[in-house]
């Protein structure tokens, strides 16, 4: 199940969630945005490398292009040379902290001192607050995620949308119910794209006694695995069967 989603996952990283960089590399981006991983772009990158050797925005374009479960120590690498060409460079540390796979406390703890760099040279990235929310709400300090969520809507280019969803699921997890039902009645869900998420959306219907709207999310979490081209997981399809 992981590959495909972290796939969707990953474009979603470095496309959407993107800063515009500087005007002279405006037709290496657009060429990125196009095809990150065409010969063409890895070559005119590689010739810029040359030509800016101190200008991170360059190492950053180029750990995009490569970052990709399959070839995550290049893209760290291009990163950490964006951070050596400015240390006070944002970008390259939230990305940096993006790539780690490492679930340990001490491996979430490090994801979190990099995401605090991101927001300490730039302190309206605000997909940088809401990761290191998630990094906090993995590790069970939910009041400092909250306070992260609360920044990143502050960011005017995040969607407010993603930090509702995780509130949620600390609401949830807090075990505070009647909360989370008040929660859910005020806000205005739309299609997620993340199947644990629609899950955990009808089973809180489920508890609300809503069985339509939980029947809505749970299609919507299987509709997810069918367009990344995988079967639902057994527990979605057995909570489905209840469905009309």
């Amino acid at each position: 199940m992981r590959s495909a989603i972290f796939i969707l996952f990953l474009f979603c990283i470095q496309t959407a969630f993107s800063q515009e960089p500087p005007a002279k590399y405006k037709n290496v981006w657009n060429k990125f945005n196009e095809d990150p991983t065409s010969e063409s772009l890895q070559k005119e990158l590689k010739q810029l490398r040359k030509q800016n050797p101190n200008d991170p925005w360059i190492f950053w374009i180029s750990g995009l292009s490569v970052d990709t479960p399959y070839s995550t120590e290049e893209a760290a690498g291009f990163y950490k040379q964006a951070i050596a060409a400015d240390s006070t460079f944002p970008h390259a540390y939230y990305n940096l902290a993006a790539l780690s796979q490492d679930t340990t406390e001490a491996g979430i703890r490090e994801t979190i001192e990099l995401y605090t760099k991101a927001v300490a040279y730039d302190n309206n990235h605000g997909f940088a607050y809401y990761a290191r929310a998630e990094a906090y709400f993995s590790l069970g300090e939910y009041e400092l995620a909250v306070a992260d969520l609360r920044r990143a809507c502050k960011s005017p280019d995040f969607d407010i949308e993603s930090a509702d969803r995780l509130e949620l699921e600390i609401l949830w997890k807090q075990g505070k119910k009647e909360e989370a039902f008040a929660f859910v009645r005020k806000t205005n869900f739309t299609d997620s794209m993340w199947p644990l998420f629609d899950e955990l959306l009808g089973d809180i219907y489920v508890e609300m006694g809503d069985h339509a709207n939980a029947c809505i999310w749970y299609r919507g979490a299987a509709d997810v695995y069918e367009f990344v081209g995988e079967d639902a997981p057994a527990n979605i399809v057995a909570k489905l069967k209840g469905c009309n």
